[in-house]
Order: structure tokens, then C-alpha cells, then sequence
């Protein structure tokens, strides 16, 4: 009587730990999520920073800052030591996040557009907007005063043309501006977590800053 006591006991053990054992590793899982959501959150940002130090640097004539890819860049480094070819360029400024963001990132691309026309990427991936565009048409004014008082504002990232013709031909330095959007999305260790809770997993960060040159 005592052993069947016990098989029971044990029975009633094992079935009421297999019924709270998925409530126990959904509150685990959803921990760590939420302990990673907020390191990813910090490493975006962080990625926007850094990315956008390396499309604004004062590059010298030498370094072909709109040429092919080599050498080492100043964005995050001292320019004194600098030799890089192409640091202005989309690849240099995605070649940045992608080293910032790390194992975090399992794919990144980029694209010439607003923070507001940014796309959300996959999950697990990175998506890198940079905003002006790296070519094109130069702005329509003849200095940052110009443009201030024909727009009636302080100019936005966009307004004043590309960056490679301002860089050539520099016309509004202290106010032309360059933005850069860094959008990741976060995979979560719950699957369904994703379709419950999809803004939560976006994570998005903006940086703008004046261009050097």
C-alpha cells in the first residue's frame, strides 16, 4: 500500500512538472529576450553612431574618398592614420555596421533612402539606410545662408544634394547634413513572439550629423 503511495505521488509529480515545465521555459525564454532585446538595442545604436562618423570625416583629396574600397578609414579611427580609398562610400558606411553589429546580424543591406522610407528587414538581418544619396545633382543654392532663407529652415539630410558633389565641390559645409538608419529585427527565442509582438522586435536607430567636408 505504501509503495503504491509512493509510485502515486511520483506519478502526480511527473505529470504536474510536464504541465508547468512549458509555462517555466516560456517565462525563461521570454527573459532572455528581453535581456537581449535591450543589449541589441544598444549595439543598433551605437551602429547609427559609428556608421554615420564614417560617411561625415573630412577625408583628404589623396584618399579618393568616392573611389574604390581599401586601406583604413577615418570615420572610426584618428585620421592621422587613416589611408583609405572610397570612406565616403555606402559600402564603407555598411562595412561599419556590420562590424558593430557583429554576430548579432546574420545579413545587412543597404540602401539610399529616409529614415521614414527605411524598410523593416528579416529576422535576424540588419538593414542600413543612408540618406543623401552617395551620387547625383548638387543643391540649387549658392551657400548654407541661401539655402536657409529660400527653405525658411535649418536644411534636412536631402536637401542640398548628393554627397559626393558636396564633398567635390564643398558649398555648404556646417549645414549640410547626413542621416543614417540602422533598422534590425530581432529573432526571438519564442516563435510566435514575432506575430504578437512585431514592433518590439524592430529595432530602429537614426543618426544625423554635419558633414566635415
Amino acid at each position: 500500500m505504501n509503495q503504491g503511495g509512493r509510485r502515486g505521488r511520483r506519478g502526480q509529480a511527473l505529470v504536474e512538472f510536464a504541465l508547468v515545465f512549458p509555462l517555466l521555459f516560456f517565462m525563461l525564454a521570454i527573459s532572455i529576450d528581453l535581456f537581449r532585446v535591450d543589449w541589441v538595442t544598444s549595439t543598433v545604436a551605437e551602429a547609427a553612431r559609428q556608421a554615420a562618423r564614417q560617411a561625415v570625416p573630412n577625408e583628404v583629396p589623396i584618399d579618393n574618398a568616392f573611389g574604390g574600397a581599401s586601406g583604413d578609414c577615418s570615420g572610426v579611427a584618428l585620421t592621422p592614420s587613416a589611408n583609405g580609398s572610397g570612406c565616403l562610400t555606402d559600402a564603407r558606411i555598411d562595412e561599419t555596421v556590420d562590424v558593430v553589429m557583429g554576430s548579432y546580424s546574420r545579413a545587412s543591406s543597404l540602401i539610399e533612402a529616409s529614415p521614414a522610407a527605411c524598410p523593416t528587414p528579416a529576422a535576424g538581418t540588419t538593414q542600413v539606410c543612408v540618406w543623401p544619396g552617395e551620387q547625383g545633382a548638387g543643391g540649387g543654392y549658392a551657400d548654407c545662408a541661401s539655402a536657409r532663407s529660400a527653405l525658411g529652415h535649418d536644411p534636412m539630410p536631402g536637401e542640398l544634394g548628393s554627397r559626393s558633389v558636396e564633398y567635390a565641390n564643398p558649398r555648404y559645409k556646417g549645414c549640410f547634413e547626413i542621416v543614417v538608419t540602422v533598422i534590425y529585427r530581432y529573432d526571438s527565442l519564442v516563435p510566435f513572439l514575432g506575430a504578437a509582438a512585431p514592433n518590439l522586435l524592430r529595432i530602429a536607430s537614426s543618426t544625423t550629423m554635419l558633414a566635415e567636408f
